[in-house]
Order: structure tokens, then sequence, then C-alpha cells
């Protein structure tokens, strides 16, 4: 039934691709220089063919004898050099997504043999001033690694998995390049921007045996990429060709193939497989390739909730992608490409994590659609048009609770138990389902111009207008209220809310007070790029991008209205000009896209408004050694909290506010927010051992400017609110108080021993140091605090420099791939060897400004309406301590028997050998960091009463046991996925032609 279901799926997508004609894929460029005896020679022609291009391409030197092939398709090339009376010359290579190959060429008098030399796929490490690498499927199918775009990005050198949301499916956190925040890369799939709108990570729109190659690009990235500050990832699908190809597999996984973690309570002894197929040939020999894939996936497994409760659930995800693509030749000098990407998705048991119970389990869908279309046309020998369009379109439905009431519908979360949320689900699924949405188009003109004296010139100029869309109203829970409780009561499996009315729980009220109209958040640029070979040796790279925000908010108001220039300047040298070895360096200012939910933030259409009340009703459950019958259940006393509010006046009374923001109102963009932007410095060295490796090395150093800061303070006002008179916040730019640098050497290599042994690697150290984040696991990106009443905090306990969160010293990868037979059978094995150093974390918790004795003011308020009760207080260094080192063998077996033009494959995998158990250094949010104080109700051996004593945080410092503690848990991972990846085994069994 499977089966069945992907090949219509394939059928459907290629009917629904054929007339949508879209948008094709980035490509890469071969250029070089032809000689003979010393001397340039002009007039060789110069022929390339490959199995990815329809025909072949021909071109002949300059005057110089350079030559260029501007957009070449990614693949396995021959070129060849003839010139009459000289000897042809043929080279075998590889070209990739968003390289340029070199490739200089000596040619002899007529009489000798043709020359064949073969290089095979070094090129995958790119040897120009962009540092870039690529992964082809072939490599990746033969390597025991997982075949998503994280899990294959994730080999890169710069590279780091360790943003703060880890996924269960990959063990990967959200990917991180060159020490930027996780939300500032860009991610392309055949030319089309793959970002989610908030949190910046690549979505799922690809079909992984459908993927050709990943090429990763990490510094001295061209200005033809912009609206990041961290890497480009561009992801090529397959295009089909004149012969006919295709596979069918089945990967079968099967938790109970999964060792236990030390968090894991059961396992369901299921296998599931995921079926993908694809299929691709000629319609047209040489004119018009179609390809299609698809991919199906049924399954069920068991989660945990935190380790409070240890409750499992069951996860129910069904899933169907489906992928359509052409490329045509209308002449040979036109060409358009085409693409249709869809997932139908639904996941039963779906939670913002960590939870506590079941009640917190959502069914939600998130459909996604992507079409695109494409053109290239050459006019003239060295002038090619460029143009390009897209849509992608992602949906959020029924995620979040089922119900709008106020008992029913309110999210409680236990503070002193790491947060946890437990009786209804976070967000709202019955409300107005939230779309993500993005519109690109561009245009492109490429120029090569050769020289005699000046050398050649490959010009590149363009324009590029890109739209992040989203519409959402963004309800926090069912009902609009969080009740963030002191804690909690576990017992057997029951949960009972402790409420103190001592300040320790907080009534919160999330109200949407104006419908979403959509967020168009425009950055339209202009770019123009010189790659000018100056001579045999010298080679550099002349770049200027100009972006500008164009950024109108869900209300319709202008929020951003700024330009910025980004020069980009890389040069390369050559001293003996026959490529051993290339050192490069070069400088580069990246300028990110504007953050949607930053720069929305302040619409009061569609965002949540935020006030805050201390309860101060009757105390709930504060004796943690009452008996289960004496305790008071979650409804019940959700029902004493809310009778307590209400006859107080509820939302609209006169109880004091601890906090609140109204956005557009309490909260506001002056002017115009900008983008935040870094600085790159790199420098680096390729050297090529022989025609059997290559190793490169680069040494990266970053700065980050105009982080996105809350100010509150005397100078920005008060405003009227239905509440009364209260303190606005202005949210902006500032690059004074925050900091963000990046020192990094990325180093990679690959080494065909033999025809039957080839080695690779990656080794990153790296190090991301200042005093500010930049963002956490539930939002994304966040605005930073230093700004707010700063006079009750002071940057020493409130933002200490240090290590940040995704700062990783030591990332190594080195795999060996061993070929024991060849032939009809076919028979390899692989072995891949991972170390990662841990993660620096502080004990950060809070602070009381309210002397508990006397009820008295640590800080004299200078005259704010609602000054801080508490402020976040680091107890340590912000990288006091480190998650474990991480050490992972993997192992590979790959057999295929070919039967006529048909391969059968199996490839058993076997995931951690030695099932190494440590907790993961990927995610934050998977290991318990909780610190109680006396603002949490924290119990501190060392004092007087037993009780986490208050302290004024100006005058005294803080004593471990006396004035906070860690939790019972501090440091130790919170449920199973927070453990690197158990033993796992796994298998693929399929057929391909």
């Amino acid at each position: 039934m499977r089966v069945r279901a992907v090949l219509l799926g394939l059928v459907c997508a290629l009917l629904v691709a054929l007339p949508a004609m879209s948008q094709g894929n980035p490509t890469g460029k071969l250029s070089g220089r032809v000689t003979s005896e010393g001397e340039a020679l002009p007039g060789v022609t110069v022929t390339v063919t490959s199995p990815n291009l329809q025909g072949s391409r021909t071109t002949t030197t300059s005057s110089n004898g350079d030559y260029l092939f501007p957009s070449l398709p990614p693949g396995e090339y021959t070129v060849t050099f003839e010139l009459e009376g000289m000897e042809t010359v043929t080279q075998n290579l590889r070209v990739s997504a968003a390289q340029t190959v070199p490739l200089d060429v000596t040619l002899s008098v007529a009489g000798l043999t043709e020359s064949i030399v073969v290089t095979g796929t070094l090129e995958a490490i790119s040897q120009g001033t962009q540092a870039a690498t690529t992964y082809t499927k072939t490599l990746v199918d033969a390597l025991p690694v997982g075949r998503t775009i994280n899990d294959i990005v994730a080999l890169a050198p710069g590279v780091q998995p360790n943003g703060p949301a880890k996924s269960a499916a990959t063990g990967l956190g959200s990917i991180t390049i060159s020490g930027a925040p996780s939300f500032e890369n860009l991610f392309v799939i055949n030319g089309v921007v793959m970002n989610e709108n908030i949190r910046g990570q690549a979505f799922d729109l690809f079909i992984e045996d459908a993927v050709q190659e990943t090429t990763t690009a990490s510094a001295a990235i061209s200005a033809e990429y912009g609206r990041f500050s961290g890497g480009v990832v561009n992801v090529i699908t397959k295009s089909g060709g004149n012969d006919f190809s295709g596979s069918l597999r089945a990967t079968l996984n099967n938790q109970d193939w999964e060792a236990a973690t030390p968090l894991t309570v059961t396992q369901t002894d299921e296998t599931v497989p995921t079926y993908e197929a694809t299929l691709g040939g000629p319609i047209l020999r040489d004119r018009l390739w179609f390809f299609v894939a698809g991919r199906d996936l049924e399954q069920s497994q068991t989660l945990n909730t935190a380790s409070q409760t240890n409750l499992p659930y069951e996860n129910i995800r069904e899933q169907r992608r489906y992928e359509g693509k052409l490329t045509a030749t209308i002449t040979p000098r036109h060409t358009l490409l085409g693409s249709y990407s869809e997932i139908e998705d639904q996941e039963i048991g779906n939670a913002t994590t960590p939870i506590l119970d079941l009640d917190s389990l959502v069914t939600r869908e998130t459909p996604q659609e992507l079409w695109s279309i494409n053109y290239t046309g050459t006019y003239g020998d060295s002038l090619l048009l460029t143009a390009q369009y897209s849509e992608r379109e992602f949906t959020f439905i029924g995620s979040g609770a089922t119900s709008r009431d106020r008992i029913d519908g309110t999210l409680l979360i236990a503070r002193a138990l790491g947060n946890g949320r437990y009786h209804s689900p976070t967000f709202c699924g019955v409300c107005r389902p939230e779309e993500r949405d993005n519109e690109n188009a561009l245009v492109k003109l490429s120029y090569f111009l050769a020289t005699e004296r000046l050398g050649s010139h490959d010009l590149v100029a363009g324009y590029d207008t890109f739209n992040d869309i989203r519409a959402a109203n963004n309800h926090q829970s069912g009902s609009d209220y969080r009740i963030l409780g002191t804690s909690a009561i576990i017992r057997g499996g029951e949960i009972f809310p402790v409420f103190n009315n001592n300040g320790s729980t907080i009534i919160q009220f999330n109200p949407i007070l104006r419908g979403t109209e959509g967020t168009d958040f425009k950055t339209n640029s202009l770019f123009v790029n010189d790659t000018w070979r100056y001579s045999d040796r010298l080679t550099f790279n002349l770049g200027l991008r100009y972006d500008e925000n164009d950024g109108t908010d869900a209300e319709g108001k202008t929020v951003a209205k700024d330009d910025n220039l980004s020069p980009r300047l890389a040069m390369t040298f050559d001293p003996w000009r026959d490529g051993r070895f290339v050192f490069h360096g070069g400088f580069g200012r990246y300028v990110a896209a504007l953050a949607n939910s930053i720069a929305n933030g302040t619409s009061s259409a569609g965002t949540p408004a935020t006030f805050q009340w201390a309860y101060a009703g009757p105390a709930i459950n504060i004796d943690p050694n009452a008996p289960t019958s004496a305790l008071i259940t979650q409804d019940e006393a959700l029902r004493i909290l809310f009778e307590w509010f209400d006859a107080n006046g509820g939302p609209n009374g006169p109880l004091p506010l601890l906090g609140i923001n109204i956005p557009g109102g309490t909260t506001l963009i002056r002017g115009s927010l900008n983008s935040p932007s870094v600085d790159e410095y790199s420098a680096g060295v390729t050297a090529r051992l022989g025609n059997r490796g290559l190793v490169r090395a680069d040494v990266v150093h970053r700065e980050w400017a105009d982080f996105y800061s809350a100010r509150t303070d005397l100078t920005t006002g008060q405003v009227n609110t239905p509440n009364g008179l209260q303190d606005l916040t202005l949210i902006r730019n500032n690059e004074d108080l925050y900091e963000r640098v990046y020192d990094g050497l990325h180093s990679q290599f690959r080494f065909r021993a033999s025809e039957r042994l080839d080695f690779g690697g990656t080794w990153t150290w790296s190090h991301t140091r200042g005093n500010f984040d930049s963002e956490n696991r539930l939002s994304g990106p966040i605005t930073g605090g230093l700004e707010t009443y700063p006079e009750y905090q002071d940057l020493r306990w409130s933002a200490p420099r240090g290590a940040l969160a995704s700062d990783q010293r030591h990332r190594v990868s080195l795999y060996g791939l061993y070929q024991i037979l060849s032939g009809r059978h076919d028979l390899s094995v692989s072995l891949l060897q991972s170390y990662f150093s841990g993660r620096p974390y502080g004990a950060l918790g809070s602070a009381t400004l309210i002397d508990p004795a006397t009820r008295a003011n640590f800080v004299t308020n200078p005259g704010y309406q609602t000054p801080p009760v508490r402020v976040g207080y680091y107890f340590t260094n912000r990288d006091a301590f480190e998650t474990p080192d991480i050490f992972r063998t993997d192992l590979s077996f790959n057999y295929g028997l070919t039967l006529g033009g048909l391969e059968i494959f199996l490839q058993p995998e076997v995931i951690n050998v030695f099932n190494e158990q440590r907790v993961d250094t990927t995610a934050s949010n998977l290991f318990d960091t909780t610190i109680l104080t006396a603002d949490n109700g924290g119990l501190c051996g060392q004092s007087p009463t037993g009780r986490c004593l208050a302290f004024n945080p100006f005058t005294e410092r803080p004593v471990e046991g006396v004035h906070w503690v860690k939790g019972p848990n501090f440091g130790k991972g919170i449920n199973p996925v927070a453990f690197q990846t158990p033993r796992t085994f796994r298998l693929s069994v399929g057929l391909r032609f």
C-alpha cells in the first residue's frame, strides 16, 4: 500500500511540475588558463560534457589563454582542450554548486599521445577564496551518517549542531556556522530559500535519495549571497538525464534496535520502514528531462516526558513528501528549469518540551509547498542572464490547546522543576492556523572579460528581492493565561500544583489585542562581484552588496527602513603556479536578514501582550509532605487562583503589575530596526597532495554588531494604557553593551590512498565568546535586556563575559572507506570516528530585589512605574561548567549485487558501536540547569532557617548553600534525548538502476 502511494505521488508531482517550469539548481563554474611552453595560448577550443548537462558546451580561450564556463550544473565533467597542431588533452573533474573549480592546462606540440588526467572528486574541497565543502550523495550513502540536511552539513568544518533546540529524529541541535546564532544561516534547495521563518533552520523540503550534493560555505563568501551572518548551505537535487535511472529504498528503524539510555522507560518493538522512490530520464534526449521522487513514513515510537514523571507516551508521525522537476533546453543557449515540492505531515503526540504530563500533547498538521521558475540564457560568447522566481508555504494547523476555557485551556508551568509544562498544551490549536511563507525573485548578469595586460574578469551583477511573510495570532495558550507556579508535587504520576503566595507564583495573561494582517519583511539587494585573475599567481575576488530593508509588521506599520553595504574582498596566491600550495585571505561583511519575531514584536496585531501579577491568594499545596488526599487538584487549584484574581478585579483591576508588555503600546520601534551584521577576517592555505589528496585549513575571526536590544530607562518615557501609566520599552539596535566574537580554525582533508581505500575528515577548533547568546530554544531570536531598567542590574552578574552557549572548542570527524569487492558483487565498509568536546553553561538563577524581612527595596526606584521585582543572576561564571566530551564510533557495510542494469543493495549500519552514553553537547534544553533560591522556594542546608536566604545583589556575594543551591538534577539529562544517540542498528535495502 505504501509503495503504491509513493508511486502515485511521483506521478502527481510530475503532473504538477510540468506546467510550472520552475526554478533549477544553483550552478558551479569552471575556469582556467591554457599555456604552451610558458606562454598563453589563445584560440584553444574547450569543450565540457557531463551526464548532468544537456548536450555539450564549448568556448575558446581568449588572447591571454583564459576561459570560463559560468553556469554548469553540478556533477562529474569531462573537459577537452583542442587546438590544431597541438595534442588534445582531456581531464575529468567534479564541479560543485556555488564553487569555482580552477583548471589550468599546458598543451604540447602534436605527436605525443593524448593525455588524460583524472582528478575525480577532490574538488569537493574548494581551492579558491571561499571556504566550502561539498558532500555528494555517493559519499554520504557510503558512510554511516544520517542522510538529512543537518546530518550532512554537520560534517563540514566550521559547523556545530549545538544550537538551542535538539531534534529527537537526528540527535542534533540547530545548526550554527562560524559562530553565528543558529537563525542567521542561509539554506537554499535548488535555488529556493528553505529557512524556517522564526528559528532559521532548514525545512525538510527534500527526499534523501533525490539529493545529489550538499555544499556548505563557512567563510569568504561571494557577494552574490546575502541575508546571513553565519554560512550558506546549497542543496542540489537530481535532474534526470539522457538515460533512465531510478531507485526504490526502504530504511528500517525500530526503537527496540536501540540501546536504552539512562532515562529510557519503554520502547516500541515495531519495525518502521521509510520508503523512498526516485525516477528520472529523458522526455526528449538532450532537450527535456524529468525527475520525480517520493517519500513515505508512518512511524510510531515511545517517547518520555521530563525526568520528574518519566511517563511514556506514543508519538505517531505520518508524513509524505513529493518532488517533481523538469530541465528543458529550448535552444542550445536558452534553458528553463523547474521544480515543485510538497509535504503532507501529521503528528500525533507533539509537545513543546519540557512537559510533565500527557495533557500537554497535541495532534497537529504542518503541510508545506514550494514551487519556482528559472531561466538561463546565453547572449553572445560572454554574457549570461539568469532570472528566477520562487514561493514557499508552510502552515501550522491544530498546534496547541483544544479549548479556550480558562480552566481547561490554561498552561501551568512548574518553575522549580525546570519550568516543566503541564495541564494544557502550549499555544492554541483551535485558533487561526499560522502561516510562514516566503517569496524570492532574482535577476543576475554574468560577463567574462579577458584583457592582455590586466588578466581576466568574471563579472557578476544582479538584483535580489526577498519577502519574509508570516501571518499568526500567536496565542501562548488556549485561554491566553499561563500560571508560572512555584513548583509542583508529583505523586504516582499525578501532578499537584504548588502556588505559594510569597510572590513566587505568577499569573501571566497574554491576550491578542488585534488580529494579524501578515508581515512583509522585504530585503531588496543589489550586488556586484568580480573574480579577477590578474596572473598565474594572483587572483582577486572583489565584491560589494547593497541590502535595503523595507519591513512592514502585521498591523501594516513600517518598522525597518535601513540599508547596509557589504564589501567582500579576498585573494589567492599560488607561488609556484602549479596548484600545489595556494594561499588565500580576505575580509567580508555579512548582513543578516531581519528576525521576523523581533521586527514584528512591537505589532499590536497577532502579537501577545504580557501582563504579570504576583499571586497573593490562599497558599496551595505548599507542604511537600502532605498526604495525597489533602492535596488540591489542578482544576481546583486554578479555580481557587482565578476566584482570588477575579475578586481583586481580574486583568483590569488594581492589582500591582510585576511586568507589562503591550506590543505597539508599551513596546515600540522608533525609526528603523537594523539588521545585525558581522565583520570577518580569514586566511588559509590549500595543499594538493599529488593527484591523491587535498588538504585545506582556514583561520576565521568574526565580530558581530547591531544586536537586537530592549531599552527601558528614564529616557524612554512612559505611556498611558488601560492599566494606567506604564514604562515604555523601545526595541532597537545596540553594539556597545553586547559582545559576540568568534575565532576558529577550520581544517579538512581527503586522501585516496588507492583505488580501494579513501580517507577524509574535518577538525574544527573554535571559541565563541561574549555576553549575549542572542537566542533561546522557545523563542528563537531574542532581544538583549542590558538596557532594561539598568539601575536594577550589574553587568558583572547579569551578563558576564565568557564562552557562549554554542561554544565548542573541538569537533572532529574522521572517516575511512575501504572497497573490499568490486564488480558484479560490490562490498565496502566504512568507519566514522567522532570526537566532540563539551559545551559550557553556568549557574544562572534569579535574585529578588526586595528584602523579605523589611519588604524594603534593594534599589531606590528613580521613577519607574513597574520596576522589576527580580532579576537574572549568574552565581558562577557564564562558562563555569561543561557538558562531557563525546566519543562515537559508527560503522557501515554496503553490499550491492548487479544483475543486468539493476543493482540490489543492502546497507546495515551500527551507530555508536561502543554504546557511549554521556549527556549530549548539542542543546541546552536537555540537561537540567535549575538553580534554587528564595525566589522559587529553594532549600539551602547551610542557612539558619533551612530555606535559601534572599540577598542584596549589589552589596552581597551570594554563598552556595546559603543563598542558592543547584537543583537536585543539575547537570543531568532530563529525558532520553538528552544523551548521545545510544547504540543503534538500522538497515536500508532497495534497488537502483
